[in-house]
């Protein structure tokens, strides 16, 4: 259970660190610095970590892969917000900004109210139990 928001235009993304099991939880960084990109990703905590490993590694993510990735990319050429949706082929985001995950509906509604990524998450961690305030 995740929020993850990003916006294009100011090159900034924010993500929440709780991470829950069956019966606990805990607190990790959920945002990963590729060569031209950031991203932060949703779902199952194990399948994210292995979409990461392939990105970091330089190889194909698993064409199964069942995690929602939100990339912030600065390359020069695809500036702007990419998203993988249980996909290993992006899609481009044309809005300026754009949140995933349990707590996305409150970060987008915090974005459009002028509010940057990090403080849009920390609004949705107040209301989105899945979430917790501590920011990557």
């Amino acid at each position: 259970m995740t929020t993850i928001a990003a916006k294009a235009s100011t090159g900034e993304i924010a993500a929440d660190s709780m991470v829950s099991g069956d019966d606990s939880f805990y607190l990790v960084e959920k945002l990963r610095i590729g060569e031209n990109s950031i991203y932060g990703a949703c779902g199952d905590w194990d399948k994210i970590l292995s979409f990461y490993q392939a990105l970091e590694s330089k190889s194909s993510p698993d064409s199964d892969t069942d995690v929602t990735v939100l990339e912030l990319r600065f390359d020069g050429k695809d500036n702007g917000i990419w998203i993988y949706e249980s996909t290993i082929i992006p899609a481009r985001i044309k809005n300026d900004f754009y949140a995933i995950g349990t707590g996305a509906s409150y970060a987008v509604a915090a974005m459009h109210l002028g509010l940057s990524p990090a403080e849009a998450v920390k609004i949705a961690c107040l209301y989105d139990t899945s979430s917790m305030s501590r920011l990557t």
